[in-house]
């Protein structure tokens, strides 16, 4: 029996292929045939970990890695949302599985239009930037309160609590060998971690993003006010705890805007201002994101931080300015 596709078994087989459109294109075209879909052009976003492919600015297919368990939750997650209307996101088209040499979850949706917050950065004014901090924070908690009844039971393929337990295991080490701090802040964090870890299994669940960042927020100009236009790839949304979402909101979609973030925080939940815990929660939930080793290899790199850093201190001061901690850590 002959295939479109070759073997994908590992994660360097998959990162060679998912961003290959001509090698893609037979499977493409045979979803769209199944779906009764026509289209002229392809196009490949700037980033992604599966593969995605736009169709004439009109559609995206997502087809997804056989290494990750996000096809089912993102598929309900969207139907939820796009049905309660609270949150705007992607219309799905059509969804299913295709059959190659493997079963390929696939995800069609209409595609969405926008600007990212990094794209207008440069040329908005201040007020604008506030604005869309406090829309992001109206939205961000409309996520939050989606109910979760309808997403009981879907497999992500690890659990919220194996997810911390593993993060919590893998961070310290993971920034001790890139060489970005030393043993003694590696052990100083293991404690916060540890307690964190443990606090999390008692707080509540909410649904999570998960990868809130400026290339995922969607934004268009509507009579002279800048607006909220789509939230897109839930790729990585989970059941979890809130504070998981702050990472790439205060590492990316604001970078490290105190002011910005304080606003979001304002429209958000306006008592997290007041709560003295909440800059340890911020840092720890950074170091147990699946992506906070990342981004802090990528702000280490950008700002040309001497590495390694020594103190636990001099850490939260590269990372997290402007989040005072009342108890000096």
């Amino acid at each position: 029996m002959s295939y479109f596709l070759p073997a994908i078994e590992t994660w360097s087989d998959w990162s060679a292929t998912f961003n290959d459109a001509d090698l893609w294109r037979p499977i493409i075209d045979a979803i769209c045939d199944r779906e009764d879909i026509r289209y002229r052009r392809i196009e490949i976003p700037r980033s992604n970990t599966n593969a995605v492919f736009i169709l004439d600015r009109q559609l995206a297919v997502k087809i997804y890695s056989p290494f990750w368990s996000e096809f089912e939750m993102e598929e309900t997650l969207l139907r939820v949302l796009d049905d309660s209307g609270t949150v705007p996101v992607p219309e799905i088209v059509a969804a299913g599985r295709y059959q190659d040499r493997v079963s390929w979850n696939y995800l069609i949706v209409k595609y969405c239009s926008g600007l990212t917050l990094d794209a207008v950065r440069p040329d908005i004014a201040r007020g604008d930037l506030l604005s869309i901090a406090a829309q992001v924070g109206r939205m961000t908690r409309a996520l939050h309160e989606t109910p979760l009844i309808p997403l009981d039971g879907i497999n992500t393929g690890e659990s919220w609590d194996e997810l911390v337990d593993r993060r919590r295991r893998e961070t310290p080490s993971e920034l001790i060998r890139s060489g970005i701090i030393t043993s003694g802040v590696a052990d100083a964090l293991n404690v916060i971690l540890e307690e964190v870890a443990v606090s999390s299994m008692r707080a509540p669940r909410v649904v999570v993003h998960g990868d809130l960042e400026s290339d995922h927020i969607l934004l268009e100009r509507v009579e002279g006010t800048w607006k909220i236009a789509s939230i897109i790839d839930f790729g990585d949304a989970k059941i979890g705890v809130r504070d998981y979402e702050w990472m790439p909101l205060w590492l990316g979609m604001f970078d490290r805007d105190i002011e910005a973030t304080r606003v979001f925080l304002e429209s958000y939940d306006r008592s997290l201002l007041a709560d003295e815990e909440f800059p340890s929660r911020v840092m720890a939930w950074t170091l147990l994101h699946d992506f906070g080793s990342d981004a802090i290899a990528e702000l280490i790199q950008k700002t040309s931080t001497p590495t390694p850093i020594e103190t636990l201190g001099e850490f939260r001061k590269i990372l997290w300015p402007g989040l005072t901690n009342p108890a000096g850590v």
